[in-house]
Parts: structure tokens; sequence; C-alpha cells
């Protein structure tokens, strides 16, 4: 069988152990039996790197895809995934699907995992708005004399500083498109577009949200063609802890209809990224509180 498909990730060696963790779950929900795994290496290791080839695993080194100033680089070479997603069919070319997933992530769930591929065999960009019902607090605004003089939301900072504050403006409100996990068909004209935006929002030099620029420009500014995830297909854990089921042994969101997660997505935890025996307090489906890990459990 010809597989047309691929998922692909990216570490160094300060992050291979929560890559282990998505490739282990992606094999334990047998998710590889239909795509191939690839990741950009940004400085792993060479034990690091046998293991992945032992498991079948394609590696290419990340290069910097777009023009970046030297100086605000300075040794950070695991940023050039911020660069390199919007290049992914240059890198692993002839795929029919590609999906972007960042080490913090692993799969909980892959019925709603597949509605990434579902989005992107229509011919559009996949993603999930970082907004929920369970996210309570996704902007902030500074007041004086009952006047706002500060906005503070991702896009309005990200934009504002890479690109401009008249665009700043425009999508300051709009929900933040996490980069974290996407999919795109090989639909040449969404990649194009994607790494035109990608080089506009690092020609400052301002890397780190870099892929989110990119991706709110071309969605709401480029209007490419996109599919709009819910929530529960990226928990971003940080906003709101999922509940659990223990009897689907799974993630599930908070609220009703408690849809199983797809993706558990670790980022802003960096206590529980860095340590596994981290446990927290957990509800469960039947409204009992456990400690137990939001790490990937084998």
């Amino acid at each position: 069988m010809t597989i047309d498909k691929i998922i692909v990730s990216s570490a160094d060696n300060r992050y291979f152990h929560l890559l282990k963790e998505l490739f282990l779950s992606l094999k334990k929900n047998n998710v590889l039996d239909d795509y191939h795994l690839a990741v950009l290496n940004t400085g792993m290791d060479k034990n690091q790197i046998n293991y992945l080839k032992d498991n079948n695993v394609k590696i290419k080194d990340a290069i910097w895809n777009a023009s970046v100033p030297k100086y605000k680089i300075l040794g950070r070479d695991h940023l050039k995934t911020q660069v390199a997603r919007a290049y992914l069919p240059n890198y692993f070319p002839n795929y029919k699907i590609y999906i972007w997933l960042d080490a913090d992530i692993w799969i909980n769930d892959v019925k709603s995992f597949l509605l990434y591929e579902m989005g992107a065999a229509k011919n559009c960009l996949t993603i999930t708005p970082q907004s929920d019902r369970a996210y309570f607090n996704t902007a902030k605004v500074d007041w004086l004399f009952n006047l706002p003089v500060k906005v503070k939301t991702i896009n309005y900072k990200n934009i504002g500083k890479s690109v401009s504050k008249k665009l700043a403006k425009k999508y300051a409100f709009y929900s933040t498109l996490n980069a974290g996990a996407f999919a795109i068909s090989s639909n040449q004209l969404i990649w194009e577009t994607l790494q035109r935006n990608v080089k506009l929002a690092a020609k400052k030099g301002r890397i780190f949200g870099t892929d989110q620029v990119a991706l709110a420009l071309s969605i709401h500014e480029d209007k490419v063609p996109t599919e709009f995830l819910p929530a529960y297909c990226n928990w971003m854990c940080e906003f709101h802890f999922p509940i659990y089921d223990n009897k689907q042994k799974k993630f599930l969101e908070p609220y009703i209809p408690n849809n199983p997660i797809a993706l558990i997505h670790l980022a802003g935890l960096d206590e529980i990224r860095s340590d596994k025996s981290i446990l927290s307090n957990i509800k469960t489906l039947n409204g009992n509180l456990i400690k137990k890990s939001l790490r990937f459990d084998v």
C-alpha cells in the first residue's frame, strides 16, 4: 500500500522526550498504519536520531527557509521551524496530505484527530482557533479613566511587531490560530500564500510567532480556503484542564457534550513538559477529582 499522507514535527535534544511521546501516541493509536512520520531536526543528538531512524521516521535538518537577520538568531536553531513548517512539501515532497504537529502534542483520540485530514482533503487549510467556551480570558486591555489604552492580544502583539500596526489593529481581536497543529493538502496555492506571509512576518527578525502571523494573514487577509475545527481538536491545557473518562481511558472537553479531545497540547505548561512525574488535579466525567499526569502514558 502506498502511503501518501505525512505527519511532520520537529525537535532538538531538549524536546526529544516530548517528540518520543508524540511518536508513541501515534503508534499506539495505529495512526502510522496510514501516515508516514517525519521530523525536522533542530539539534537532536546521535542517539536520538538513531532511535527515530530505527522506527522508520523520516528526518531532515531544518534550515532557515526565509531570510532572517543573523543578529536576531543568536544560535536559536530550534526557531527554524517557526519558518520551516510553511515549507513541508519542500522537505518531504510527493504527499497528498501534510499534517504539522508540535512536539508538545500527543494523540488522545483518533476519530477527532482525523478531522484534520478531512479538512485538508477538501483543499482547505485546516486549523483549530485558540478559542472556546472554556477559555475564559484570552485577551487583556489596560484601562485609564474608563478608556482602553493598551490592547494585549497575541495577534495584536505578534502582527504589530513583525508586520504593521495597521494589520495588528485589524486582527487584534480575531482568535489566535494555533500553529501547533494544522493540515494542508498538496494545494500549491495555499503553500505559496503561507510561504509568502512567513517571509513577510520574518523580515524584521521577530521569529517567535512568525508561524501564527503567517497563518492569520493567509486565512484572514488573503482568504485561502479554510476549515476551522472545534477546540477539542487541539486542546490548550494551559487555558483549561480537560476532564478524564476512566471508562474510555481518554481526556474529554470539560463541558457537555464532553467530546473526546483529539490532541492534548502542553504549550505554556513548562514544568509539566519538563517533568513527567508531575500530577495535576483532574476532574473525572462522574465528578470525582483525581491526580493524573497530562503527559502521554504508554
